[in-house]
């Protein structure tokens, strides 16, 4: 009977050790991948953070049905893990929706909330307000008014317009009749941005003056101007170069004079400067 040597219980012990290692190895994996399921299952399909209930609140004119169709678009579309956890999974929804509400030119936000102790979704709604009604005059870009027969649109504070509106005038609504621009559509904006903030403060200065308005006019873009038909006296002209906001006094001032009704016109087209005739 052939004698063990030293070197065959060396050989013996590696493939021991060898065997013990793998053991080890395929126990750790095993493990891992039962950790990994465990850990998926968790946040798939347990209670913890599944969504029993949304609420919608703050909408007036847009319907919930709609507002849930952007959040499905949004919140399980898309990327492979929204499609795995989907609606039903709390930690997959944003904290707002963004993407998504450019196809609803109502809405301006939509805010979400979570309530991991109620496992609830709640979606708050900010409507976009009507401020005034923005007209193009210049058919020649070959936009198709709508099915009254208008061109205008509504705009909101920020200059976004989101609805279709009539024609009309007065002095209850700000109506601005735009004869040079030839194209705007929704979820655009009335004028360039660098006009925007400008532009309202013509609206405020016009407001708090107090005269009436029988038509407020852009007849050029490129000149950067703003020409106001009154009813009791004369023609006003803006800059959308520089606020409007100083105005409103020097016309209270004016309209204060005797012959406030005979001026042909006053000018604000120069800062810091009013001209008059």
């Amino acid at each position: 009977m052939a004698k063990e040597t030293p070197s065959s219980w060396s050989d013996v012990h590696s493939r021991d050790k060898r065997r013990r290692r793998r053991v080890i190895y395929n126990f750790l994996v095993a493990l891992g991948y039962f950790a990994i399921l465990g850990i998926l299952w968790i946040f798939i399909y347990s209670p913890v953070f599944s969504v029993r209930n949304v609420e919608i609140i703050g909408n007036k004119n847009v319907s919930s049905d709609d507002i849930m169709t952007l959040a499905k678009s949004e919140v399980a579309g898309g990327s492979f893990w929204k499609r795995i956890f989907g609606m039903r999974n709390m930690l997959i929804w944003p904290e707002r929706l963004s993407e998504s509400l450019k196809y609803i030119s109502e809405l301006k936000s939509v805010s979400i909330e979570k309530d991991y102790g109620e496992n609830k979704i709640k979606m708050i709604v900010e409507e976009r307000k009507q401020f005034g009604s923005w007209c193009l005059k210049n058919r020649g870009g070959g936009q198709s008014p709508d099915s009254f027969g208008y061109n205008c649109f509504w705009f909101d504070p920020d200059g976004v317009i989101f609805q279709r509106s009539i024609g009309m005038e007065g002095n209850l609504i700000v109506v601005v009749n735009d004869y040079s621009q030839k194209k705007l559509g929704l979820n655009l904006k009335i004028l360039p941005d660098e006009f925007i903030a400008d532009m309202f403060s013509i609206f405020r200065a016009i407001s708090s003056s107090g005269i009436s308005v029988k038509e407020i006019r852009l007849n050029d873009l490129s000149l950067q101007e703003i020409e106001v038909d009154t009813y009791d006296g004369p023609k006003i002209y803006f800059s959308l170069r520089f606020s409007a906001d100083n105005t409103a006094e020097v016309i209270k001032s004016l309209r204060q004079k005797q012959n406030f009704g005979s001026l042909q016109y006053i000018d604000f087209r120069v800062e810091n400067r009013a001209y008059y005739k």
